[in-house]
């Protein structure tokens, strides 16, 4: 339970407590709670972040020792998975012709998934779930 300084203040100098003491009372208090304050920064651990990873499924051991990076999107349920390159390279020439400014325009891969805006993407039914290149792991369906 916690209780705000100024009530305690309050309930001090009801009781006829002598004010200089309720100052004192109160300094030491907001020193305390300053101090238990930084204690908990002090302990408090930075947060992991998380990364996402595709799994790639090689029965034949034709991609091993081979390193790869991919992109995570997802598309609606049934949809052709074949077309999603050619709706990405849609949605970032419609935002190119759409852009005010030419600063920032889509030429590459990796411009596409770090700066193409999600209004462009969902009128073609894709969405981009990572925007950094996110690392592969191969494995031939067997668990270690």
């Amino acid at each position: 339970m916690k209780i705000d300084i100024e009530n305690v203040e309050a309930i001090l100098l009801e009781k006829k407590i002598d004010p200089v003491k309720v100052k004192d009372i109160i300094k030491d208090l907001e020193q305390a709670a300053e101090d238990e304050k930084e204690d908990r920064k002090a302990s408090a651990e930075p947060k992991s972040k998380w990364e996402y990873v595709t799994i790639l499924y090689d029965p034949n051991n034709e991609l091993k020792d081979k390193e790869f990076g991919s992109w995570i999107v997802q598309q609606k349920e049934g949809q052709d998975a074949g077309l999603v390159l050619s709706k990405l390279s849609d949605a970032a020439k419609n935002q190119n012709e759409a852009a005010k400014r030419k600063k920032s325009v889509i030429s590459t891969l990796t411009d596409l998934f770090e700066g193409l805006k999600s209004k462009w993407t969902k009128e073609k039914g894709v969405r981009i779930k990572t925007k950094d290149l996110t690392r592969v792991i191969v494995s031939s369906g067997k668990l270690v």
